[in-house]
């Protein structure tokens, strides 16, 4: 299937950060095509975008683990210093600083983006997607309730969406 296999390589070069024209023109569709593509994909984009974030956290992991180990230690020294200083000494005030932008420094090392799953992909879209479904009361995240949401999904694409002409392809340039 090319439209599939266009769409999907469409996602992959939107998640690797190109640009709307670069991916049309790669892929050989219309611009707005992939921008409609990329609209019905929202989450999946989203979704490829944090597992090429976390292949690259891998490949830089040991990197990584010497800067927290480094940062940890670091805090533990300055935590001991200002355990054993009188808090009546001046310079106390910037350890305690110091601790500070140590523990915001191993906050941010240690965030990360979620990587969700393919049913969590679909709730975030029907909750994107459909406004009905937040007005379901607590509760009713059951099989049938799954079920019908996957069912408004569909029918809001039918009602939502307009019909589009074309397959999406570049139209050859007439000569002439």
């Amino acid at each position: 299937m090319k439209n599939l296999d266009t769409k999907l390589r469409a996602i992959e070069l939107r998640a690797q950060g190109n640009s709307l024209i670069a991916i049309a023109e790669l892929v050989g569709v219309r611009r707005q095509t992939v921008a409609d593509w990329l609209i019905d994909c929202e989450e999946e984009v989203a979704n490829l975008k944090a597992i090429e974030l976390d292949t690259l956290r891998e490949a830089f992991l040991i990197s990584k683990r010497k800067r927290l180990e480094q940062l940890t230690a670091r805090r533990a020294q300055i935590t001991d210093a200002i355990e054993k200083r009188d808090f009546a000494d001046v310079p106390t005030e910037k350890l305690l600083e110091l601790e500070e932008d140590a523990r915001k420094a191993l906050e941010n090392e240690c965030s990360g983006a979620c990587i969700r799953s393919e049913r969590e992909l679909k709730k975030a879209k029907v909750d994107r997607i459909s406004p009905v479904h937040r007005s379901l009361p607590l509760g009713c995240d059951d099989e049938i309730f799954s079920e019908a949401r996957q069912n408004l999904i569909d029918v809001t694409h039918l009602v939502i969406e307009p019909k589009r002409r074309g397959n999406g392809q570049k139209r050859a340039p007439a000569d002439g």
